[in-house]
């Protein structure tokens, strides 16, 4: 059994850009009141592991972009974020 309390980079994102769906690995993170929880029972592979969706979202990771219109920086919406426990890390990937 993996002991994910121990994965020093748990709380760390990271970028990808080729896919459009994000995941995350504690649904604390994500946009309050718009998590739905997952209707059946549906995986995604990992190596060799399997690790159960458990529901979709929104995330906001303030202050994430440059803004082009200012010298500030613009709040950063993903939407297509799929709530996995247990996964070592969060991954946003761009389309």
């Amino acid at each position: 059994m993996l002991d994910f309390a121990r994965y020093s980079l748990l709380a760390s994102t990271l970028l990808n850009n080729c896919k459009a769906i994000h995941l995350i690995n504690n649904k604390d993170l994500l946009k309050l009141g718009l998590f739905i929880k997952a209707s059946y029972n549906k995986y995604i592979k990992a190596g060799s592991l399997s690790l159960l969706i458990l529901g979709y979202s929104i995330k906001v990771i303030k202050r994430g972009l440059n803004s082009t219109s200012s010298l500030s920086l613009a709040n950063l919406l993903l939407n297509n974020v799929i709530v996995i426990k247990g996964f070592y890390i969060n991954i946003i990937l761009e389309a």
